[in-house]
């Protein structure tokens, strides 16, 4: 697969990306959470499909033996500890296996949220979303991603769509236009909290900024 195909799989499965109108204040699968500030939220958690591709974007670009794509590889003793059930991971391969557990249920990677990634690598997950979208939708407004705040949390709880999924639970349809999970499912690192519990799952949803 060619670098310009790669691309373009990658902005449909990630952003979903089509046409897109930033002037028109839409960004796809995200929610709206502050008009002053021009603030949006992923409607889910990013799953681990779209980490998936992110690492082969990444391998494409800079290759397997590159620096950039060993920063990629996550903490897979914390992923397979907690999927063992349904998945494992295999991150020279980017495969994922499916247990026999995972068929049974009909059960797919790409439907839940990424955990064992840090904080840094969560941050450059955002770097490389801002590149990739903004070479997409050259000659509107520049779109930052970056990690949502503890304060826009707050102000997306009141925005979003209130569950109680129990932990590592298969990621609500992000295409409803509605912010999911943010009180349940797995814990979501804010640019405050940093820490990455072992006991405890963390995964993350990006924050996007229109720059004025």
């Amino acid at each position: 697969m060619n670098k310009i195909r790669c691309i373009v799989i990658l902005l449909f499965v990630i952003f979903g990306i089509g046409n897109i109108s930033v002037e028109a204040q839409s960004i796809p699968y995200m929610s709206l959470i502050d008009s002053q500030e021009m603030k949006y939220m992923d409607n889910a958690e990013v799953s681990i499909d779209a980490w998936r591709e992110y690492q082969y974007y990444i391998k494409n670009k800079y290759g397997e033996d590159s620096k950039e794509f060993a920063s990629t590889i996550f903490d897979t003793v914390i992923f397979n500890n907690h999927y063992n059930k349904y998945f494992s991971y295999s991150p020279t391969k980017l495969s994922i296996g499916l247990t026999k557990e995972s068929t049974k249920n009909k059960m797919s990677y790409s439907d839940y949220p990424m955990i064992g990634v840090s904080y840094c690598q969560c941050l450059d997950y955002c770097k490389f979303r801002t590149e990739v979208y903004n070479y997409k939708v050259k000659g509107v407004k520049k779109i930052t991603f970056t990690l949502p705040s503890q304060q826009d949390y707050a102000k997306a709880i009141s925005y979003a769509k209130i569950t109680d999924n129990a932990p590592l639970s298969k990621l609500s349809n992000k295409k409803r236009g509605k912010i999911n999970g943010i009180t349940d499912n797995v814990k979501e690192y804010t640019l405050e909290h940093q820490k990455n519990p072992i006991d405890n799952p963390i995964g993350f949803r990006c924050l996007a900024i229109i720059e004025k």
